[in-house]
């Protein structure tokens, strides 16, 4: 088997990209990227990317992949996760294809203004938002594939349930781009940049130092996954982690909200659920005390 050079640790960004910005280098990560894991040999893999090419030239290309996007072992040549992701950004469309999809009613009527919500996809955001009055209700990047299969209802199933993975990521203190660690804080909604914000008193911003990632949600939705929330819902034989979250009224306004101080910052949330309330008092450090009345 020929020799590779590793690819240094820590590459610049630049040089990463340059790396798959060639028909060879692409083709290789295609090929490894439909079987990642079982150790493909030299020959193989040089006869299913192109027979023709020079054995020189062919390893040259090889080489500059291995140790940033494809790793070199007993049985071959695998990808690495950084090359598995990459495939996998690329077979989702999410950088070579383009899919919109027109404005449809999602079945919920604006809490702000009563005007039916609706659902757009186009440039690889889904957005639910309210045609009265601009609110938004969720914006999600999303690749072409997600909305090219099943329908709308279906999508709409699928975006509630990948938004509650991101969102429960970060409510948990951890950055569900990096896995880093997050910092919290509660956020006056005037102070915060997306629109519609302001129809809120309070936010909680989460932010990772180290990918630069950020997320502002409401208290409800932060706690959508906490235990107190759940059960109170399962007794009332309601399953709160597979209804749509912005159906969520407590979840999505701040009517069920009240803050009680900013410094320190305390704020209670007051959950109903057919005669009885759950009451959650949250402090700075997402803290919570739980109570049913």
């Amino acid at each position: 088997m020929p020799e590779d050079t590793d690819a240094a640790a820590d590459a610049d960004p630049e040089d990463a990209f340059a790396l798959i910005g060639n028909e060879t280098r692409a083709a290789i990560l295609r090929t490894l990227g439909e079987r990642p894991h079982d150790g493909v040999s030299f020959s193989e893999l040089r006869e299913a990317v192109d027979p023709e090419i020079d054995s020189g030239q062919f390893n040259y290309h090889l080489s500059q992949l291995v140790g940033q996007f494809v790793d070199r072992g007993e049985d071959g040549y695998t990808m690495r996760a950084e090359g598995l992701t990459l495939y996998r950004l690329i077979r989702a469309g999410s950088v070579n294809r383009r899919a919109s999809l027109d404005a449809f009613e999602i079945g919920t009527d604006c809490y702000f203004c009563e005007t039916p919500v609706e659902g757009h996809y186009d440039e690889g955001n889904f957005e639910l938002r309210c045609p009265g009055c601009d609110h938004v209700y969720a914006h999600t990047k999303l690749p072409p594939s997600a909305v090219e299969s099943g329908d709308r209802g279906d999508l709409l199933d699928r975006v509630d349930q990948y938004n509650r993975h991101e969102m429960l990521a970060y409510a948990r203190g951890v950055c569900p781009i990096c896995a880093g660690v997050l910092d919290f804080e509660f956020v006056r909604g005037e102070d915060v940049w997306t629109e519609g914000s302001g129809r809120l008193d309070v936010f909680v911003g989460c932010h990772c130092d180290h990918c630069g990632s950020s997320q502002y949600m409401s208290v409800g939705l932060t706690h959508l996954y906490h235990p107190a929330v759940v059960s109170f819902f399962h007794d009332h034989g309601v399953d709160v982690t597979g209804r749509p979250h912005w159906e969520l009224e407590w979840a999505m306004t701040d009517r069920h909200l009240t803050v009680r101080s900013t410094d320190p910052w305390e704020v209670a949330l007051s959950i109903p659920c057919e005669d009885e309330r759950l009451e959650l008092v949250v402090d700075g450090e997402l803290s919570v005390e739980a109570t049913r009345s």
